[in-house]
């Protein structure tokens, strides 16, 4: 498989990682952006499927994996800001972006606020709309974050990890899976974002106005949900509403399903994933 470099970049005062896998010169690049606690590691199954086209690029985005984790800033519009001044670091000038789970948001503030720069986007399983929005309690945001605290010794967190994926598990995963994580004095592990700055992201991310944000976007659009194994029928078909009404709002959009996957499609579908990713970014 191929490795990517590792880079170090200064952007937005901050200091971000960021994994690139090289590729084609000629064709503008693919961006990569995790969801939330996960790490730029999470895409080291597509990336490679990808980079025999263009080159690939994956961020720890703000307060995650090895970049730097101030105690503000968590918002969509200045996490975006983070990614611009690091594909500038990069020297790149124009480019796709994909965003999963919360990553959709910000890469869909991206787009809007960095329209020369961001030429396609693809929304994975993330910057859906959500009619929950808004509605974030301190009570719902303790719920949320809840998981954080199970995670009592590496094998209750791989147990938890396994399960989020329906059972499926490989060695390459567990790599992926460890690289999110941190290794406590007493044997426990901890995620690397810390609870204080999820609060952050979770408050911010849920009184974001989603349908001014789709209005203004001016690039092609796919909209990639997974017709999640481990959901309930009911929130699946809620999932079917809220991603037409996104498409709906969506100026220039397509919706591809990715069928019988769970949210971490990325992990799950590696294959299915980088085939539509493929097709969307064909004529960047």
């Amino acid at each position: 498989m191929t490795q990517p470099t590792k880079h170090l970049l200064n952007t937005n005062s901050i200091r971000m990682k960021a994994l690139r896998w090289e590729g084609p010169t000629g064709p503008a690049p693919v961006v990569l952006l995790h969801g939330l606690t996960s790490c730029a590691e999470t895409w080291s199954l597509v990336a490679p499927l990808l980079a025999g086209e263009r080159a690939v690029i994956a961020l720890d985005l703000r307060g995650h994996g090895e970049t730097d984790k101030p105690g503000h800033g968590y918002d969509q519009a200045t996490v975006a800001a983070d990614v611009a001044g690091a594909l500038d670091a990069l020297d790149v000038t124009e480019a796709g972006v994909v965003g999963h789970s919360w990553g959709g948001g910000v890469a869909l503030r991206l787009a809007v606020d960095y329209p020369r720069l961001i030429r396609r986007l693809v929304l994975a399983d993330g910057g859906i709309i959500n009619r929950r929005e808004g509605e974030l309690t301190p009570e719902r945001a303790e719920q949320m974050l809840a998981p954080i605290d199970i995670y009592q010794t590496i094998h209750t967190y791989f147990a938890e990890f396994r399960r989020t994926l329906n059972g499926y598990w490989t060695p390459e995963i567990e790599a992926i899976a460890l690289a999110a994580i941190e290794h406590n004095p007493d044997g426990s592990v901890r995620e690397r974002l810390e609870r204080e700055h999820q609060k952050l992201i979770l408050h911010a991310n849920w009184t974001v106005d989603m349908a001014s944000l789709y209005a203004r976007v001016g690039c092609p659009t796919m909209v990639l949900p997974a017709d999640n194994l481990t959901a309930s029928p009911e929130r699946r078909e809620a999932r079917k509403l809220q991603v037409a009404e996104t498409a709906r709002l969506l100026p220039d959009a397509t919706v591809v399903w990715v069928p019988e996957s769970v949210h971490d499609m990325q992990l799950h579908k590696p294959e299915v994933v980088a085939g539509h990713l493929s097709r969307h970014f064909a004529g960047l």
